[in-house]
């Protein structure tokens, strides 16, 4: 399996983050009437209220090659960009062996809302899905809401000699609006270190990335926390690069999944030794004449 370094592999996912943007921006017009605001609708301005006033995410990579996590975030709602419910992007392509674009098969488990039960839908799109919480039925009581969503995935991971690596996009899926604090952690199983992260973060004031970059990370007790030490503006970013031994784990090879999502590949496969095969008999009838 190909293995790119961690600055391509940033890029790549950086460019797919940009193009699932823009698929987003020009969907927001033509997306049904489903009683959703769109927060990243060029139509829309936010009101100052409406801002994620803190963001803690938290991942759990196992063993057996999936991840689950749970956002927790806090809206702020003034009924302009948002009325009924977040409509949150997760980004699911990534580059498989040969160069091939995967999905990494997300699915959401359960969403809450301050504390409660609440209706969502996900919908699958080429390289992302798109969540719908909330009720197109009922607008939400202005103020703060705290919502909290969990879900699991297959991994995206990069194999590389003895290792694997990845990229987790820690922001881009919520709503297009200011982030005022924002903290991720990710768990690793028992006795798997982290041979390299490194965090990126932009989208902050100028005057936040003066004495550094604008994070701070840590790993202990089998836990790697990163946090933005400034608020991030409407267009940021926020990026963990990471990389541990792969000695232990019981991941599936992806080419599992490219025969499962790219089903013609193995067809094409198949008929091209079958025609090989057919143009050497003749050719071996040709040569015993």
């Amino acid at each position: 399996m190909s293995s790119l370094p961690i600055s391509s592999r940033g890029e790549f996912r950086e460019n797919v983050v940009r193009l699932v943007a823009i698929l987003v921006f020009l969907g927001s017009t033509g997306f049904p009437d489903d009683g959703h605001d769109h927060a990243d609708s060029p139509t829309v301005t936010p009101d100052p209220g409406e801002r994620i006033h803190q963001l803690e995410a938290a991942y759990e990579i196992h063993r057996d090659g999936t991840v689950t996590f749970e956002q927790r975030f806090r809206l702020g709602v003034a009924g302009v960009a948002i009325k009924r419910g977040p409509v949150l992007n997760y980004l699911t392509a990534f580059q498989g062996p040969a160069r091939l674009i995967l999905d990494n098969e997300l699915e959401i488990l359960e969403v809450l809302r301050d504390g409660r039960p609440e209706p969502f839908r996900a919908e699958r799109r080429d390289g992302f899905l798109s969540l719908y919480i909330g009720s197109a039925d009922q607008e939400l009581d202005l103020g703060d809401h705290e919502y909290i969503v969990r879900g699991r995935m297959e991994a995206d991971w990069i194999k590389g000699e003895g290792e694997f690596s990845t990229v987790i996009d820690l922001v881009s899926s919520l709503p297009v609006l200011p982030v005022d604090s924002a903290i991720a952690t990710v768990r690793f199983p028992k006795g798997v270190p982290v041979t390299r992260y490194t965090p990126a973060v932009t989208g902050v004031a100028a005057e936040a990335e003066r004495h550094g970059p604008a994070y701070e990370a840590d790993f202990a007790d089998q836990v790697l926390s990163v946090r933005a030490t400034a608020p991030l503006q409407v267009e940021r970013s926020f990026f963990l690069n990471l990389t541990w031994p792969s000695k232990g784990f019981a991941m599936q090879s992806h080419w599992l999944k490219v025969m499962r999502q790219h089903p013609r590949l193995p067809l094409a496969g198949f008929s091209a030794i079958l025609l090989t095969w057919a143009f050497l008999l003749l050719l071996l009838r040709f040569l015993n004449r």
